[in-house]
Formats: C-alpha cells, sequence, structure tokens
C-alpha cells in the first residue's frame, strides 16, 4: 500500500509564491514548476526514504529544473510534506522555519 501525502499549509505558500514568480516571467515556466513539484511529490509518496537526509530529521528531493527542494518527512502510512524551499535559503533559516511545522 502507498503512504499518502499531507502537504503543510506553510509549503503551499511556498509553492504558490515561487509559481506566481514564475508565472510573472513566463506562464509556461508556471506549469513547469507545478509539474515538476507534482513528480516529485508523487516520487516520495512512493518511495517515502528515497529522499537525502536534511538536517537528520527531515528528507528532501530538489526539482530537478528549478532551485527548489522538496522537504519532508515519513510519517508511518503517510507522507508529510513541510516546506518548498529555494536552494540559496541559508540553512539556520531553514531550521527555523521546519522547527515550527512539526
Amino acid at each position: 500500500m502507498r503512504p499518502s501525502i499531507r502537504v503543510h499549509p506553510e509549503a503551499i505558500g511556498e509553492l504558490r509564491q515561487a509559481r506566481d514568480y514564475y508565472r510573472d516571467i513566463d506562464p509556461d515556466l508556471a506549469k513547469r514548476l507545478l509539474a515538476e513539484n507534482d513528480i516529485a511529490a508523487r516520487y516520495v509518496e512512493s518511495f517515502p526514504l528515497a529522499g537525502s537526509p536534511l538536517f537528520e530529521v527531515y528528507r528532501h528531493v530538489i526539482l530537478p529544473h528549478f532551485p527548489y527542494m522538496l522537504v519532508y518527512t515519513p510519517e508511518g502510512q503517510s507522507v508529510m510534506i513541510l516546506a518548498v524551499f529555494h536552494l540559496r535559503r541559508e540553512p539556520e533559516w531553514m531550521i527555523r522555519q521546519l522547527e515550527d511545522r512539526v
């Protein structure tokens, strides 16, 4: 049985911000970002332990053509997507954001 996916509200907001940024440049870029995010989410749903460890507590996958990562935690029969972070974010900032989400 495949785990289910839950998405933290902040992760939804972060994805929307990234989508809006790319939509202002080119609507097709925004569509590609959303498609890559969906592929990454389905991947972690199917293979929850496949993402690389992040800060010893979380796991992440990088979107192949965009500078973003999906941060998640496997939780029994579900996967909780906690964040969609830009890769240039400072690690300390990421840790502070994630602490408030678990």
